[in-house]
């Protein structure tokens, strides 16, 4: 157990992520000592296990990174480690970068200020410097305040995944139930649509769940209602997430070729068959070369497929197979995400029966992204996107919970853009989607549907509600 008590609870939640980082294994508990209170500058002291506690103490004035720099550094001298990220512990490591690229800083500044400030290694400050200047480009020129993007969730998969903790449902327990969520569905749509203030459609994002669950007939009264109820003539990109080869068939394909879909995923997650069967997926790695050549043969030039590092009894030699087939089929970019362990996943439940101790694939997991990154960008590939996972307490090992999408110039995904810099309104349709208002002063108000599938139908009529309020001076 990790014990930081603190004068008050102003920095809690940044040192408290920071204890995550070096000790995933500990529990940590940040409390606030009012008799600190009295005391000029900042004052905190950290236990570790119970062992002889330490005192730091940083004068007025102090700043946040000062403290997380000095936690930063007691943490690393304890656990012998340090840190890719240094102190960045938050979702979006490209945040300050971008906005140093908009100040019209140069590379070597924010370089300098990454590494300096934030302590970060030299490799992650030039992913992260990469990442928002291709970011600064793509959204360069866009009208954010008179736009919006549209997210629609179609919660079914084929199966589940045991490494999935989203809002996904088996489609073979819920197949009688995907009319009604298609019929629950179109009067969101409809209302959204009838109350977007005039503001011109950007990117449309079909995403789930795998949106090809659904049947061919089900797919195309799916698009034809996105059609008939939004201003598709000015939309830059039209995603749908196919996602599961065994979900897609050359009809759905033609079907969303016709509607004009200008992007598509297909995602392998692994080449290899033994790990597929592993995590509960009912396709083989013959199905999903065969499923990607029939997608370029009808047209789709936009194909992007998400590869996952990490997966159970994987060895950095696997991964290297993998990335080595997907660069033979060509995708026009790839997506690395790094597994992490959910509370909802089943890997979860099987990891803490094994005690969480650390594997073979979280031990690889270093090498295994530092090698995509070299990969992609030796074959082509720009980094253009990228997120991080918290990690959570007696879960894993590995901290460095990291995804980075890659493309061929030109072939980036506007959608994942906009969502992770929160410079655009996003409205979100569908059970558990959470839209995002941006207004002009930069400030986000978000609002969430229900997750539950049949909560989502029987409550509609409130997820509008949710929806006027959201949308009411739009």
């Amino acid at each position: 157990m990790i014990h930081i008590t603190i004068k008050d609870n102003e920095f809690s939640y940044d040192l408290k992520a920071l204890a995550m980082v070096f000790f995933p294994e500990r529990e940590c508990q940040v409390e606030e000592d009012p008799a600190l209170l009295s005391r000029k500058g900042f004052t905190m002291v950290i236990r570790i296990d119970g062992e002889k506690p330490l005192e730091e103490f940083l004068p007025d004035p102090y700043t946040k990174n000062e403290v997380k720099q000095k936690v930063y550094h007691y943490f690393s001298r304890v656990s012998g480690r340090t840190q890719p990220w240094g102190i960045l512990t938050g979702i979006r490591p490209a945040k300050i970068p971008f906005r140093r690229v908009l100040e019209g800083r140069g590379r070597q500044e924010i370089l300098r200020e990454l590494e300096e400030e934030y302590l970060c290694s030299r490799a992650k400050a030039e992913l992260a410097v990469d990442v928002a200047a291709k970011e600064v480009w793509i959204t360069q020129g866009m009208d954010h305040r008179h736009s919006v993007s549209i997210y629609i969730g179609i919660p079914f998969c084929p199966s589940i995944c045991a490494y999935c903790s989203f809002s996904s449902y088996p489609l073979k327990q819920y197949e009688y139930k995907t009319d009604a969520y298609l019929d629950a569905l179109e009067k969101e749509i409809t209302y959204v649509g009838e109350h977007l203030g005039g503001r011109r459609l950007q990117t449309v994002y079909v995403g789930g769940g795998t949106p090809t669950s659904l049947t061919e007939a089900q797919l195309e009264r799916l698009f034809a209602m996105i059609e008939d109820h939004f201003p598709m003539d000015e939309v830059r990109e039209y995603t749908v997430e196919a996602g599961r080869p065994d979900s897609i068939t050359e009809g759905k394909l033609r079907c969303m070729r016709r509607h004009k879909v200008s992007r598509i995923s297909i995602n392998p997650q692994s080449m290899k068959q033994h790990t597929l069967d592993l995590l509960g997926r009912k396709h083989t790695t013959e199905q999903i070369r065969d499923v990607f050549q029939l997608a370029r043969k009808l047209g789709f030039d936009n194909i992007n497929m998400d590869l996952i590092l990490g997966l159970p009894e994987e060895t950095l030699e696997d991964f290297k197979y993998t990335l080595s087939e997907v660069d033979q089929m060509g995708p026009d970019s790839i997506t690395v995400h790094t597994l992490v362990i959910k509370r909802a996943s089943r890997i979860r439940r099987e990891k803490l029966e094994q005690g969480a101790q650390i594997s073979e694939e979280d031990a690889c997991i270093p090498q295994m992204q530092e090698y995509s990154e070299r990969f992609c960008r030796e074959h082509g590939y720009e980094p253009y996107y990228m997120y991080r996972q918290k990690n959570k307490a007696v879960t894993s090992r590995n901290t460095n919970q990291e995804n980075v999408a890659y493309a061929r110039p030109g072939k980036e995904c506007i959608y994942n853009v906009l969502m992770m810099e929160e410079k655009q309104t996003i409205v979100a349709c569908g059970a558990g989607s959470v839209s995002k208002r941006v207004y002009p002063d930069g400030r986000i108000e978000r609002s969430e549907n229900v997750k539950d599938v049949a909560q989502y139908i029987e409550r509609i009529g409130e997820m509008i509600e949710r929806k006027k309020h959201l949308l009411s001076d739009c």
